[in-house]
Order: structure tokens, then sequence, then C-alpha cells
């Protein structure tokens, strides 16, 4: 991304709470919590939905009814029918490839405003036969879990997780540092509860029964936990000398979150006041067998771009697929754990996959202004061997 004098800018944000596996919000559509947090997003922004031009939003399973979620979000928000809207899968990091998307929509001139994020229903994904129209012989047949399918490494044919446990054994990452990790990101999360820290990132989600509306306006994933109960925890996806357990990795779950962009310009013309600009953008690759810890290479480039180091960043979010791929990001790039998911990460919030990465960028915006900081940078891993990063500038 190519600095310019017509910057990008936020100027409203929002999430819905982070959902917990099969729990409250596994029974709400993935375009609803998206709708949801874009209709968020733009009062607070001051723009109406019929006003936006782009929809960009970032679903890794989108599939079937889903298949174009973008639209359906827009739709449901109270788009125009005349704006557009596309569809982002880099999987793990779509929620933020959808806001670099919209930056670039806007430095285009294609559009004036754009929403831009995430959403994802993990809970909801459907089983799967990809041989069921070729007709079906006398026999049993085995569906594929459509969760499980989103969170397989398609070279290996493995879990996530044991990417993480290949993380954990060439970088030297232990049982006993990860655990640690984790404690401490829960007890990061549960201060942050207490003391209200996250709640002007969130919108409720009212759910319509039979018996009247329920109204959902807290995260469910962050639980207390101890050492003891952390070291009790089998390993998950290497029995014999296994070091990832449930307890350490981050969770599956379903919420949507949403950001309205536009340029300076735009945003002075009509009167709005931005949050933050995004300063830059980028994306690497690496080996597949070891995706965790692509982060590293990709703070390293976008900060090498702008000859800055970690010195001048006073906030980081380092998403926590597995604290066998944060620990040794943070050792290797000598990062201050102060600064890096200081309100907790995946492990203790969740990770709803499409939305994660437009969730980051919102806590990073945020945190920037309530700390009076002017650097933030947010990152993620991205099954497959890859990793997003992001700059920000507060304002």
């Amino acid at each position: 991304m190519r600095p310019s004098d017509d910057p990008i800018v936020v100027l409203g944000h929002a999430r819905t709470p982070v959902g917990s596996y099969g729990k409250s919000l596994a029974v709400v559509p993935a375009h609803v919590l998206g709708a949801t947090a874009a209709t968020a997003a733009l009062e607070r922004a001051g723009v109406a939905a019929d006003e936006v031009q782009e929809w960009v939003i970032g679903c890794v399973g989108a599939t079937g009814r889903d298949a174009y979620i973008s639209r359906r979000v827009a739709i449901e928000a109270g788009a125009a029918v005349t704006s557009t809207a596309m569809t982002v899968n880099r999987l793990c990091g779509s929620g933020m490839q959808a806001i670099a998307l919209g930056a670039a929509e806007l430095r285009s001139g294609e559009s004036d405003l754009v929403v831009a994020g995430g959403t994802e229903n993990m809970s909801a994904q459907p089983f799967l036969d990809y041989s069921a129209k070729q007709g079906y012989s006398l026999g049993d047949r085995v569906l594929m879990d459509g969760t499980s399918a989103l969170i397989t490494d398609p070279f290996d044919e493995v879990p996530m997780g044991v990417t993480a446990e290949n993380v954990a054994a060439r970088y030297g990452v232990t049982r006993q540092q990860q655990d640690a990790f984790a404690l401490e990101s829960q007890r990061r999360a549960q201060e942050a509860l207490t003391s209200g820290a996250v709640a002007a990132e969130i919108t409720p989600v009212t759910i319509s029964g039979r018996r009247g509306d329920t109204v959902v306006d807290t995260d469910e994933h962050p639980r207390a936990v101890t050492p003891e109960k952390l070291a009790a925890m089998r390993t998950v996806f290497q029995r014999e000398g296994g070091t990832v357990t449930a307890g350490n990795a981050s969770g599956i779950n379903d919420a949507g979150a949403a950001m309205v962009l536009t340029r300076a310009s735009v945003a002075k013309r009509r009167g709005l006041t931005p949050l933050a600009e995004l300063v830059d953008f980028t994306k690497v690759g690496i080996d597949p067998a070891v995706m965790g810890y692509a982060p590293k290479p990709a703070i390293e480039k976008i900060l090498d771009r702008h000859r800055l180091s970690t010195a001048d960043l006073g906030w980081i979010e380092l998403n926590e697929a597995f604290a066998a791929q944060a620990v040794p990001i943070v050792r290797d790039l000598g990062l201050d754990p102060a600064l890096v998911n200081p309100l907790g990460g995946a492990i203790a919030w969740g990770h709803p996959i499409g939305a994660t990465g437009a969730i980051i960028s919102a806590r990073t915006i945020e945190n920037l202004r309530v700390t009076g900081r002017e650097l933030g940078l947010a990152t993620m891993c991205i099954g497959g061997g890859q990793a997003v990063a992001s700059l920000w500038r507060a304002l």
C-alpha cells in the first residue's frame, strides 16, 4: 500500500459479542451477525447505509445460502440496491484483507464510502458430502464436518493444531511456556471484562424466539483458569510429547465485525470525525507446515517499509491462534509483552475466523485512542502458510 496525500481513515467500527461454539449465537446466521455489526458501525460513523457504495466482507465458511454473503450483509443492513458487494476469503486473515481491499477501492476513487469487515458462524457450518451428486451405492457414507474442514491444513490434511506442534518443535516452545502465555491472556481478558475495557467495541445481538427476545451483549469465550487446570489438560493433536491443548489454543467461535472507511478529504467535506488512519497493509507466505510463525516476517516487512522498529509501536494485536506460535514471535522480535494483546487475545476471546482480522484491527484503533499512543499494529497467521499485518495511526 503506497503512501497517499489523501489517507484512508476509519469513521466508526463495531462488533457483535463473540459467541462460543454451539452457544447463544449459533442460531444467528452469519449474514445477520455481519449486518448487526455494520449497522452499529454506520450509526457510530454518522453515515447512512444507503450512502455506502461498496461492501467488502470477509468470510471463510461462505457456502450454500451464504455463497454471496457480502451482498446479504449489505442488504440486511439497509444498503442501496445500487451499491455493490464483494466477499473475501483469505482464511483467518479475511476480515483484515477486506479492510485492505476496501481501502484500495477508496484509493482508486471508485467509491467514497466503504463498509469493510468480516463475519463467521463456525457453529452453523454444514456437514459435507462431495460425492453425493455422483450417486450412492449400497453401504454407509461418511460426512465431512464443515467446521473441521475450515481449520484443517489442506496440504498435509491435518488439523491446524498439528502445525502449531510443528512450530513448537522447530522454535523451541515448551508446554509450560504455552500454558503461561494462555494464563496471562485469560487474566487480561477477565480484567478487561471487569473494567469494561471492550464494552465500546460491542453492539448487542437480539435473537427473537417464541418466548420473546433474547439479547446477547457479552463475550462468551473468556473463562477463569488456573495454572493447575491448564497443566491438567491433555494434548489434543500429538498424544506423545505434544504441547498444544484446548487451554492454550484459540476457540471456535461466532461473530461479526465491521468498520466504515473513507478518504480523509471525504470525511472533511462531510464534517465527519475520523478515528484513525490505515497507514499500510501487507501479507507474506511461508511453509504451510509452520504457518503460525508467519506474523514474524509480516511484522518485519511492514515496519521495514516505513523505517520503523517495534519500539515505535504503542499497541500490538498478535492474534493468538495458538500460544505455540505467539510465544516465539514475541521472543524472536523482542516485543514488549506488555504491549502485545494488552486486553488478552484469541485464546481468551475466541477466533471467529472470518471476523477476527476486523476485530483486532478495531481493537488496535480503539486502544491507541484510549492510551494516547500514535502507532499500532495488528497481525495474524493464516492457515496454509500466510500472514497479514496492518499498521494504524490514531487521529
